[in-house]
């Protein structure tokens, strides 16, 4: 079942990189970055179920989980800074 569900999400993934790859080419290149988390994610979903890979994601979690946390920070500073 687990695995199944991997895999669905992975195919999800792969959608996700060929509709960004659609718009970046199409409209901006802003929508690039989308492309290639969609690429990374698409790899880690498929290493998942490798021995040993789960405690690299459960560290790739955490530091995301940070990064997020700080970007949110960051983001409110600027937003109600006075001007």
């Amino acid at each position: 079942m687990e695995k199944d569900l991997t895999v669905l999400t992975s195919l999800v993934a792969g959608g996700v990189i060929i509709i960004s790859l659609l718009a970046a080419t199409m409209q901006r290149i802003m929508v690039a970055p989308v492309t290639v988390l969609a690429v990374i994610f698409t790899l880690l979903l498929l290493f998942q179920g490798r021995e040993g890979f789960s405690e690299i994601s459960e560290d790739l979690e955490r530091a995301a989980f940070f990064v997020v946390l700080a970007m949110f920070a960051a983001s409110f500073i600027i937003l109600y800074r006075p001007i």
